[in-house]
């Protein structure tokens, strides 16, 4: 399953984000959208999701697809608990009560939340937080999973376990995953092609580190991350 941009146009009001832009996403593979603030980044997200259309071009899904979005604000509900957040895209499926407790209990054990299932927003990390909404886009078991921006608001050490989690998901769905990033390294440790998005276009680069758990303890992937943030400030090629 594979979702393409073909000579894809997008303007917001008089603001032209993309013109002619032509991508291919696979399932299976992880993508990283990095680029500076207002670039555009998060539009490309909401126009794979089919929230926004463009204006010229097309957007072709070669199969049918379930497709979820993860907004970097969250949206947990302060009247819900861990388990009743998750639960809650089964239940709009209607999917039976065995199923459900069956996959929610998977699901909470893979982002090692179980231990907080029947606490509310307000008891949890933002580390905690943002695998809740994590596992809310997991539960259905897409075929693209779309992150906008997963791990801005964490520190750096609850952002490296936030990663390694995205990433351990990932391999164990193997759905597409697409995500959001201004952090090169972030974008070098979890993409395996990376779309540099700037005010010249879109450049695809296909990651050269092999995409193993130890990826980023590695010279080859400081040299590509540095690479990348060259590219990103405009610098060196």
């Amino acid at each position: 399953m594979a979702v393409i941009f073909d000579s894809v146009t997008f303007s917001y009001h008089s603001t032209l984000i993309f013109k002619d832009l032509s991508l291919v996403f696979e399932q299976g593979r992880s993508y990283a959208l990095l680029g500076k603030s207002g670039i555009g980044k998060s539009t490309l997200l909401t126009l794979i999701k089919g929230n926004q259309l463009p204006q010229a071009g097309t957007i072709r899904y070669t199969a049918p697809s379930v497709i979820e979005l993860v907004f970097q604000e969250y949206r947990l509900f302060p009247w819900q608990t861990v388990y009743q957040a998750v639960e809650m895209p089964l239940k709009i499926q209607k999917v039976n009560k065995a199923q459900r407790q069956k996959r929610v209990m998977e699901c909470l054990s893979t982002l090692s939340l179980t231990s907080v299932k029947n606490h509310y927003p307000r008891q949890l990390s933002g580390g905690q937080k943002q695998r809740v909404a994590m596992a809310r886009g997991l539960i259905t078991a897409p075929d693209f999973l779309l992150l906008d921006e997963p791990t801005s608001s964490l520190d750096q050490e609850t952002k490296e376990q936030a990663q390694d989690l995205i990433y351990q998901a990932h391999q164990h769905n193997q759905n597409g995953l697409i995500f959001v990033t201004h952090d090169a390294e972030e974008a070098a440790c979890l993409g395996q092609t990376i779309l540099l998005m700037t005010s010249k276009g879109v450049e695809v680069i296909d990651s050269p580190l092999d995409f193993s758990k130890q990826r980023r303890d590695t010279p080859a992937f400081d040299r590509f991350a540095l690479m990348l943030k060259q590219r990103l400030r405009g610098g060196a090629q």
